[in-house]
């Protein structure tokens, strides 16, 4: 996998017949690794179904698009002791586990809760069954402190999160990230993207609202699917080879990013059970991953191979009550499998207009400002935390290459200065 510059702190989870351990080890000199061993074999499934049942409370406690000043302590509260909660799943009342993990992660990010600084790049790795929800740890400070009392003060105790301080790069095994660092622009300087959506979701209305307005100028949008088009491709060929356009002709450049703002399902514990649901202009779709996947290996063997660089997928999951914390990781391990070059999307679903609230702050950091992804991604969750007081951008996790950023063009690079005359 390419990246921009190697990880500050790296996690990997490590899984045996005997036992699972998390391995933490610093770039910054003289920190010594950690090795911890988690409480039994099925401590990672468990953390999952708490970290869902939590997301749920913490969801339903959030009664408003933004937070109120009176409610910032009890959700400042909700939301560190989940993470707290997760980590008494992992390791128990091990006080000096506890201790020596606090300990490293202070020491090998000393400056990781100060804002004016560059964020630290955290790599999280680990297979499919191997999720570790390392956002919602509060691995800078376990303790929650002093009541929140003020908006700065909620701020300033939301960053003792990873998430909220860290830019967090997951690797999930055997899928690797796909393709180089760069997306490219067509006429105009314009990024080719495609929107599929749920057309009944007020958040994908509003989703296509931006790309059809201000971010025409940043982004050559084709979509939405389902259009109601008789002879448009398939997902599974729109995702298999992004150049097809909803009319059957190809262009020249591929998409350069896929938009989905639409209900996934994963009540099942079988991950291939896994749906996507998509709706528009009286067309209606409800695919499993697993006849997704099935579409894409007769594809791969039928077609001639694939010469250029597969899309980013930003997979936002709106509404409520379909989408769960365990099966989330079938959808990136989908597509990282399909070769695409990365994939953003949320441990569960969220309410419409924070959805659409997050992806807008994405894509005009990303898109428009042209900022790396992991950097974007950061200030995006932490867009919605300054101006809503909302911390549910923490729900998004990023498996791509954090500095993934689009090329700029010919006009939009910096001359290089004449050379002095003497």
């Amino acid at each position: 996998m390419s990246e921009a510059r190697p990880p500050d702190v790296s996690v990997r989870v490590l899984t045996t017949d005997e036992a699972t351990r998390l391995e933490f080890t610093a770039r910054r000199p003289g920190v010594a690794p950690v090795h911890a061993t988690l409480l039994g074999s099925d401590a990672l499934p468990r953390v999952r179904q708490e970290l869902d049942r939590g997301l749920t409370r913490l969801k339903d406690e959030l009664t408003a698009f933004d937070v109120e000043d009176k409610d910032l302590n009890r959700v400042f509260q909700s939301l560190h002791g989940l993470g707290r909660t997760l980590l008494f799943i992992l390791f128990g009342g091990q006080q000096a586990v506890l201790r020596e993990l606090q300990a490293f992660w202070n020491n090998a990010l000393p400056y990781g809760m100060i804002p004016e600084l560059p964020p630290p790049l955290v790599e999280c790795v680990g297979d499919r069954d191997g999720f570790l929800p390392l956002e919602f740890l509060p691995l800078f400070r376990m303790f929650p402190g002093a009541p929140v009392e003020t908006p700065d003060d909620f701020i300033t105790a939301c960053r003792t999160l990873v998430g909220f301080s860290c830019v967090v790069r997951r690797a999930m095994l055997p899928a690797p990230v796909h393709g180089g660092l760069t997306l490219h622009t067509g006429p105009h300087g314009r990024v080719p993207a495609r929107y599929l959506y749920y057309e009944h979701l007020e958040g994908a209305i509003e989703e296509l609202a931006w790309f059809s307005s201000a971010g025409s100028a940043h982004v050559d949008l084709e979509g939405p699917y389902p259009n109601g088009a008789e002879r448009a491709p398939s997902l599974a060929e729109q995702i298999f080879d992004p150049r097809l356009l909803l009319d059957g002709t190809r262009r020249e450049l591929p998409d350069q990013v896929q938009h989905f703002a639409c209900h996934c399902y994963t009540r099942s514990d079988d991950t291939l059970a896994s749906e996507i649901e998509l709706s528009g202009a009286g067309h209606h779709s409800r695919t499993t991953l697993g006849a997704l996947g099935a579409d894409l290996v007769a594809l791969g063997a039928s077609q001639d191979l694939r010469d250029f660089d597969l899309p980013l997928v930003v997979m936002n999951a709106c509404g409520s009550g379909r989408m769960r914390v365990p099966g989330a990781p079938s959808f990136p391990y989908l597509f990282l499998m399909n070769g695409n070059r990365g994939f953003i999307g949320t441990e569960t679903e969220i309410p419409d207009d924070i959805a659409a609230a997050f992806s807008t702050a994405l894509y005009e950091r990303f898109l428009v400002r042209r900022i790396p992804l992991g950097r974007a991604l950061l200030e995006s969750r932490l867009h919605l935390l300054y101006t809503l007081r909302n911390p549910l951008g923490l729900t998004y996790a990023a498996y791509a290459d954090p500095g993934l950023h689009v090329r700029p063009t010919p006009q939009e690079r910096p001359r290089a200065s004449a050379p002095a005359h003497p």
